[in-house]
């Protein structure tokens, strides 16, 4: 038991002890409870109004409490002294935070549940051109870009967003949301304007120079085709068909950059046309069997849902599921089976090639869809292969609003998967019936 709970108890039995002794000497029962209970009220009246003003600010009404006040006056203190460091110490955080938001080359926000601009730096300023108008704002009012509403309404964005500030100068931001304590969000905008300056010269200069390798690679392929045909000594023959299959690769090669190059510097989205698929994958299976003349042979399946197709570019999709198919016949030893999978699943379709080869181990995977990526760069040389298969096939799948997905473990095979959203997919007139070849 506390002290000072035992002094209010030895309190409390003085009174009772008054009590029954004012009682006993006159008789007065009544009057002695009376007046003993109403002094012990009102002294712990007077020691609530000391207390409340001792809570109000009244410091020194403190040496006025005692007992159990005292003791509630006490530890009401400790915890008041406890949450004056907590808040020192989340001061300290909070500048801290502040002061390195402030040295950040990006702009940070700091946003409530309605997407009201609580705080921002001085980066803000430059970029989004903010002011200390803009504070107590709905961002939405003070920031426009394409997307712009539509982002904020998911909540916590999954991907960045990018806009177009007009200038000048104009800048093109990537914008990302978090969340930031309790009901707050932090926004951030990079500047990636000169980073979209580089790789559009890139790309520019990739289907530049692609485009003028294509000329003169045709008329020495032509050459070297017609050389290859005289009768000529077997070293000199053998030197021109090596030389023929590397020029055919290199036409390979810059016909892939071209593509890749047309489909990333295209903005407006593919055809709306309907594409057979298919029929598509049955011209596709024809030119792998005539693959497997000079590859090997693989044994090929096709499960195909021959009721469904999809509004696209025919043309981008037969290279992307070629690329598909023809990887998993280059890329496996010969007698390797390739099934081939065209099915409406989980409210889309999806494309499966899946292969029963070496597999491919998991760090490699993450980057299997970058260009010129190979993960046997030797192998992949000998048997014609460019790098830049999967990445033609991640954009124009992106295009048509799908993705790819990639599952392997080595010794068990692969399975390269793209996905179709159900808003492309399309009911062909008059399908047959599934085919398992």
């Amino acid at each position: 038991m506390h002290e000072r709970f035992r002094q209010e108890l030895l309190r409390l039995l003085l009174v009772v002890a008054a009590v029954l002794l004012l009682g006993w000497l006159s008789g007065a029962w009544a009057l002695a409870l009376a007046a003993g209970l109403g002094g012990y009220i009102l002294w712990q009246l007077r020691q609530v109004y000391l207390f409340e003003e001792w809570l109000m600010g009244v410091k020194s009404n403190r040496r006025a409490l005692s007992g159990t006040w005292d003791l509630a006056a006490e530890r009401i203190e400790r915890i008041r002294q406890r949450a004056r460091q907590r808040k020192k110490r989340m001061s300290r955080l909070l500048h801290r935070f502040h002061d390195t938001l402030e040295t950040l080359p990006d702009a940070a926000l700091i946003l409530d549940r309605d997407r009201r601009i609580l705080w921002f730096n001085s980066a803000a300023r430059e970029l989004l051109g903010l002011d200390a108008a803009s504070r107590e704002r709905r961002l939405t009012r003070v920031l426009s870009g394409k997307g712009l509403r539509r982002w904020l309404a998911e909540g916590l964005p999954a991907r960045p967003l990018e806009i177009e500030r007009s200038g000048p100068p104009r800048r093109e931001l990537q914008l990302r949301l978090l969340h930031f304590g309790e009901e707050q969000f932090l926004l951030t905008a990079h500047d990636v304007t000169e980073l979209k300056r580089v790789q559009q010269v890139r790309r520019d200069f990739i289907a530049n120079v692609s485009h003028e390798l294509r000329t003169p690679l045709t008329v020495v392929k032509g050459y070297l085709e017609i050389l290859a045909e005289d009768e000529l000594p077997p070293q000199t023959k053998e030197a021109l068909r090596a030389s023929l299959r590397q020029a055919q690769r290199m036409e390979q090669l810059v016909a892939d950059l071209l593509m890749l190059s047309r489909l990333e510097m295209e903005e407006a989205p593919p055809g709306d046309e309907v594409v057979e698929v298919p029929r598509l994958l049955d011209a596709l299976a024809q030119d792998a069997r005539r693959l497997a003349l000079t590859h090997g042979d693989h044994p090929l399946t096709l499960r195909i849902d021959r009721a469904l197709g999809v509004r696209g570019s025919e043309s981008e999709l037969t290279s992307a599921f070629g690329n598909l198919l023809f990887n998993a016949l280059l890329h496996t030893p010969a007698g390797t089976p390739v099934e081939v999978t065209w099915e409406k699943r989980d409210g889309g379709a999806r494309l499966t090639v899946a292969d029963r080869g070496p597999g491919i181990d998991p760090e490699h995977l993450e980057r299997l869809t970058e260009r010129f990526y190979r993960v046997d760069k030797g192998r992949s040389r000998e048997r014609g292969g460019t790098g830049l298969g999967l990445s033609i096939v991640r954009h124009v799948l992106a295009r048509h609003g799908g993705r790819i997905e990639i599952e392997s473990r080595p010794g068990e095979g692969s399975r390269f998967i793209g996905l179709f959203p159900a808003e492309r997919l399309v009911k062909l007139d008059s399908p047959s019936s599934s085919s398992d070849r």
